[in-house]
């Protein structure tokens, strides 16, 4: 689906496709654009209607020290109060009470991880399915999505402090998302991976909050989702994450000017790299995440990330420079109900087959339920237009809808229902074992995650 020079970027296969008439793209995309627009419109203003009715979310007092934001799509302090579920590395340490781990937290010393597999449904057929969804891109199939082991240092937040981390996994999302360099099972079903192995290092800054550096492969920081089970609220992910979020190579700093605003900087090695350049030039990313009220409850994001290769493109369509645009809003209106909003646009420098710029753009709204402590209801609502075939296989526009369940019947143990409509303007979904492909489809899935806390 992906063309990717010495490794294997997405595991799909290839079909023949034909470019649709550009007036007919232009007028698709321009009505699509207006629903989508007026769905997320009226989706904020029947929440906004029902909350108000509501208690008002408890504000607990600032603490700016533990609301640092990481700027990285994982367990960072920003995406913690949109996600309502426990950590692996929250839970009980395995590892009894003892010397040894007295010096593990007095040295701030963590390993955790945890296993996740499950099985989806699709109505396309058995196989590996065309476009969406992922990461759970095969139909009628059991999968181990990941066996994940975290060890890291996480850094003091005062003067200078040295820390470090790393993410080693195996299973069917390291065979989706190989990098350049890349090691173990060659299978489109297993694959092994260092999602994260970076550096880290707080220094004092401009402020008593300091800097906060990385160096080393790690998520770049765009969008909201993350690959990492655990710290994600449904099984499946939107079409804007399998396009842009990606792991690389990359320097990023982060400062804190005020307690109400992070910036983050910094610049990466092309998409999907360890420790290898790709494209003739890096790429650069930076980003603003602000806080109106101090806490993490309302936040603004902007992000642009920009270069020869910051992200995939499909065979023929590399142009000379791409860049990729994000504007996000999270919000907790009341402590059962939290979303968050996105709109992106991403434009593709003279792209060889259409010889100018090729643009992709797209807006998703997820929402998340508390209906009791172990029990969470999640949605998602996506539009996603690529009219020149630029990130899909099949250009046109897509979108899709999925409601998912979040079960914790124990801390350590999240089962994850879910029901998935993707649809398209074009014949876009079919599986490898399956017949022709069609507009739309229907996935029913589940995953399970068992999760643990080694030590900390």
């Amino acid at each position: 689906m992906v063309a990717n020079r010495g490794g294997s970027h997405f595991a799909s296969r290839r079909r023949t496709r034909s470019t649709p008439p550009a007036e007919m793209v232009s007028a698709s995309s321009s009505n699509t654009v207006t629903l989508a627009g007026r769905t997320l419109a009226l989706a904020f203003v029947f929440t906004t209607l029902y909350v108000s009715h509501l208690p008002a979310q408890q504000t607990p007092p600032a603490n700016t020290q533990d609301q640092q934001l990481q700027a990285r799509a994982d367990s960072a302090d920003d995406r913690k109060p949109f996600l309502n579920v426990i950590f692996p590395e929250a839970l009980p340490p395995l590892l009894p009470d003892g010397t040894a781990r007295v010096w593990l937290h007095k040295n701030r010393l963590r390993m955790y991880g945890w296993l996740d597999g499950g099985f989806t449904y699709a109505s396309t057929g058995s196989g590996l399915l065309t476009d969406a969804p992922t990461s759970n891109r095969f139909g009628n199939e059991f999968l181990l999505n990941g066996a994940w082991l975290i060890v890291d240092r996480v850094p003091s937040n005062e003067g200078w402090s040295v820390g470090f981390r790393a993410d080693f996994y195996a299973g069917s999302d390291a065979a989706l998302l190989r990098p350049l360099d890349n090691f173990g099972p060659q299978s489109t079903h297993m694959g092994t991976d260092f999602r994260q192995a970076y550096l880290s290092l707080h220094t004092p800054g401009i402020n008593s909050h300091g800097i906060d550096w990385t160096l080393g492969r790690q998520n770049v920081p765009t969008g909201y989702e993350t690959l990492m089970g655990p710290y994600r609220p449904t099984y499946s992910e939107s079409y804007f994450w399998i396009k842009y979020e990606v792991g690389s190579t990359s320097a990023l700093a982060t400062i804190h000017p005020t307690a109400k605003l992070d910036l983050i900087g910094g610049v990466v090695m092309g998409y999907n790299t360890v420790f290898e350049l790709r494209g003739r030039s890096p790429s650069y990313v930076t980003r603003a995440l602000y806080r109106p009220h101090f806490d993490k409850y309302t936040q603004l994001i902007a992000t642009v990330y920009t270069g020869p290769e910051p992200f995939a493109v499909t065979a023929g369509h590399l142009g000379t420079w791409q860049i990729l645009a994000e504007l996000q809003t999270r919000h907790v209106w009341t402590p059962r109900i939290g979303q968050v909003a996105q709109v992106h646009y991403a434009a593709d420098v003279r792209d060889p087959t259409t010889k100018r710029v090729s643009p992709t753009q797209g807006t998703y709204l997820l929402t998340a339920f508390r209906v009791t402590p172990k029990l969470f209801v999640n949605t998602r609502e996506e539009w996603f237009s690529d009219p020149h075939g630029v990130r899909n296989e099949t250009p046109g526009t897509y979108s899709e809808a999925s409601l998912g369940l979040n079960v914790m019947p124990v801390a350590w143990l999240n089962f994850r229902p879910e029901a998935r409509g993707d649809f398209a303007g074009q014949r876009s979904f079919a599986a490898s074992l399956g017949g022709p492909a069609t507009r739309n489809q229907l996935t029913v899935a589940f995953d399970l995650i068992v999760k643990f806390d080694a030590f900390r």
